[in-house]
């Protein structure tokens, strides 16, 4: 137990580091946006994209794997829904980002540097496809979701657009595909192009945990909704375990893929949920409280998730 904590704790330190930060200089919040910059469009893209290009074309082809943890989160986003409008009577909009909160781990800023933190290099790319397939679960369902229970009602092929862009632009995605068009090819840089990729591959893990810890401090929010609680607990329990059982059930991959699953169903909800909520104007404080308490609650779930997978595989 102390190896993993003193493997995670680096880690949610500099989460806490740049929490802090904005408490002691007080400057433009504008500056945020060119260090996610840096993180979501250089720094993680060449870290997927060194390690996918990296790896055998018969390892990226998992559709077992990607079915599997693409399920669990469908899973998720679907069962909070339902409860949303259930019990707490949430219009479909809102109970839209409600799953989208209680479904959207942060595989990408938390996800990529502790899968290589904690299980090696390797770690990366099934790291990389869980946040491929995760992604694309969670633009669609949200789009088309909250799309239906807007008002005006958008149009198929506005919805449609909408996923097509999301998905085949970002960064994360972008790169994974181009890794695997390397691997294929069986090309790979050399020269200055690998020195700058790898540079940029050094910086990923702690700007963009520096860059998250920044992000959450920043935010304000008022109240807490009845729904929080099932909401965290689906987030940070249920998630993780289902992703266990169903992997392991579906693809029976071998230990360090199973653990990379696991651990990346653990992770807090993303940034990009609240983000998300404001774009679709709904259950935006809802979203900015969810991602403040389940990675206040991942400081202590993760590590001990993470013992566990390696005491019992």
């Amino acid at each position: 137990m102390l190896e993993i904590l003193n493997i995670a704790l680096p880690f949610f330190g500099l989460i806490l580091l740049g929490s802090l930060a904005p408490r002691i200089w007080k400057l433009d919040e504008a500056g945020l946006a060119w260090l996610n910059v840096f993180v979501v469009y250089f720094a993680l893209p060449a870290l997927i994209f060194m390690v996918v290009s990296a790896t055998p074309l018969e390892r990226l082809v998992n559709p077992a794997f990607v079915t599997a943890t693409g399920g669990v989160t469908l899973f998720c986003f679907l069962l909070m829904v339902l409860l949303a409008r259930l019990v707490f009577h949430s219009d479909l909009r809102t109970a839209a980002l409600q799953g989208t909160a209680a479904s959207y781990g942060n595989v990408g800023y938390m996800g990529l540097p502790l899968a290589a933190a904690f299980f090696g290099a390797e770690a990366t790319v099934p790291a990389a496809l869980v946040f491929c397939f995760d992604c694309t679960v969670e633009f669609v369902l949200t789009a088309v979701l909250a799309g239906i229970g807007g008002r005006p009602h958008p149009s198929p092929a506005v919805i449609t657009r909408k996923i097509v862009k999301d998905v085949f632009t970002h960064p994360f995605i972008v790169a994974t595909l181009l890794g695997i068009a390397a691997s294929a090819a069986g090309w790979a840089p050399s020269g200055g192009m690998k020195s700058i990729l790898e540079m940029l591959m050094r910086a990923a893990g702690p700007v963009a945990l520096f860059a998250m810890g920044v992000t959450v401090s920043l935010r304000r929010f008022g109240g807490v909704g009845r729904e929080l609680p099932l909401l965290v607990a689906i987030k940070v329990l249920v998630q993780p375990i289902l992703a266990f059982f169903i992997v392991l059930w579906l693809a029976n991959p071998d230990p360090v893929w199973l653990q990379v699953a696991v651990m990346m169903a653990a992770l807090p909800t993303a940034s990009n949920a609240f983000i998300l909520a404001r774009q679709y104007d709904a259950y935006v404080e809802g979203s900015g409280v969810a991602v403040i308490v389940t990675t206040v609650a991942s400081v202590v779930t993760i590590p001990l998730i993470v013992y566990a997978l390696q005491h019992m595989l």
